[in-house]
């Protein structure tokens, strides 16, 4: 009788390098071969973590951005954002370092304002600001105040 081979299981922390690192060379040949990787990995991976999947959408979101993908950005701020739980409970010494790296709210903020949806551009500044992300998101709530 043949052994069972048991799965390859690998860890959330091994996981997001992996993404990272195949998002890394794969972004060299431009955002729409980066969300061609990504979509990929989406497809291939149905039980990809949801800390992994706050960083996949969070590149995503650039990617889309770089591309103009103004409503697909949208949507992938959305998901990287209610992934941020996750990713804080699985990466707990590391989250703010990992906050702070994101883009979400920067393309989040240039997409909602590409597309005139000002009001949702002025939540994610308050967001950022809440989450103290930075004094430049103060400064953009102040240029978009004229919204409310």
């Amino acid at each position: 009788m043949a052994k069972r081979i048991e799965p390859n299981r690998k860890s959330v922390k091994d996981i997001l390098e992996n993404l990272l690192a195949g998002h890394r060379e794969a972004a060299f040949n431009g955002p729409e071969t980066a969300l061609k990787f990504l979509r990929r990995t989406f497809e291939g991976q149905g039980s990809l973590p949801n800390a992994v999947k706050a960083a996949a959408y969070d590149l995503s979101a650039e990617a889309q951005a770089q591309s103009g993908q103004w409503e697909d950005c949208v949507a992938s701020v959305d998901l990287a954002l209610g992934y941020l739980p996750d990713l804080e409970a699985a990466f707990p010494h590391d989250y703010r370092r990992m906050l702070e790296g994101m883009t979400c709210f920067e393309r989040g903020i240039q997409a909602h304002s590409e597309l005139g949806n000002f009001h949702g551009a002025l939540g994610l500044c308050d967001r950022a600001i809440a989450l103290d992300l930075g004094a430049h998101y103060a400064a953009k709530r102040d240029s978009l105040e004229w919204a409310r």
